[in-house]
């Protein structure tokens, strides 16, 4: 059986006050919890602008998935909530940024009533295995 490692606050893009894992590597498979537009000060990234916040979310997950000894192209699948359905293009305009060779990992975007903070308009979650690519 594979043993877990969690890839913690100290290890992840920010530290969180509250119980959390930025993502839990079993095997050769990394889970990453939700990432949103958080600076390493807990400070929103890019206020009212969906590009901008898209950017800082994929920034945390590469970090995460670095962090578990992968790259960010490891990654295979990815679930997005969004604030508003409208801002789906600008988050598909940063995703082929951090997949320039167009090996995208599937997708699912979803739009939510409501996100963990006031003013982010986006969260994503991840799964990477690690070197898949």
């Amino acid at each position: 059986m594979p043993s877990k490692e969690i890839i913690g606050g100290d290890r992840g893009p920010h530290p969180l006050p509250w119980p959390y894992s930025h993502g839990i590597k079993v095997g050769d498979t990394l889970y990453v919890a939700g990432q949103v537009a958080l600076d390493e000060e807990l400070r929103i990234v890019g206020p009212g602008d969906p590009e901008a916040q898209a950017r800082q979310t994929w920034r945390n997950i590469q970090k995460v998935v670095e962090a578990a000894g992968g790259k960010v192209t490891d990654v295979v699948k990815v679930t997005t909530f969004l604030a508003r359905i409208e801002d789906a293009d600008a988050v598909q305009a940063v995703r082929r940024e951090f997949f320039p060779d167009g090996d995208y990992p599937i997708a699912t975007m979803v739009e939510a009533a409501k996100l963990g903070l006031p003013g982010l308009l986006l969260e994503t979650e991840a799964i990477a295995i690690i070197g898949a690519t």
